[in-house]
């Protein structure tokens, strides 16, 4: 069984339009984290973003 995420203070929305490709990639990722949500699959695809990010920065 997957971890949850933490809940996050919500700080605003998105509205932002999409492919059909990544609106089909959000919903298969959706189903393979185990989320919640979309804008959960976005918080976690963001975070490991920054993640890499900083990592190859450093």
């Amino acid at each position: 069984m997957r971890k949850a995420a933490a809940k996050s203070r919500q700080d605003g929305f998105i509205n932002v339009p999409v492919t059909e490709e990544t609106r089909k990639g959000l919903h298969q990722l959706k189903e393979s984290m185990g989320a919640q949500s979309q804008a959960e699959v976005i918080e976690r695809a963001v975070r490991v973003m920054l993640a890499i990010q900083k990592a190859a920065s450093a």
